[in-house]
């Protein structure tokens, strides 16, 4: 299994998708590897360090904005992000 799984799906060549697995990254037990959320008790060091091989990883133009997912079903307009913001989901109408 790899770190991050990319989806074979007829999209717009400017649309991008990425999910990510617990393969890689430096979060030791209970978190184990590629832990990206600083909410759940890992050390915030580490979780920047899984942050950061994630943008390498992924060749990201730019850090992503991260939400503290809740599992509800509060999305979110990317316009509205701030950091720590608690929701599941983020949409955004801008160009790219």
């Amino acid at each position: 299994m790899d770190t991050l799984i990319y989806p074979d799906w007829p999209a717009p060549d400017n649309i991008k998708a990425i999910s990510t697995t617990r393969i890689g990254g430096l979060s030791l037990p209970p978190y184990d590897g590629l832990n990206l959320a600083h909410h759940v008790g890992d050390n915030p060091d580490t979780v920047n360090k899984n942050r950061v091989y994630l943008n390498e990883l992924a060749d990201l133009p730019e850090s992503p904005r991260w939400l503290n997912q809740i599992h509800e079903t509060r999305v979110l307009d990317s316009h509205d992000w701030k950091l720590n913001i608690q929701a599941d989901a983020m949409i955004s109408n801008s160009l790219n």
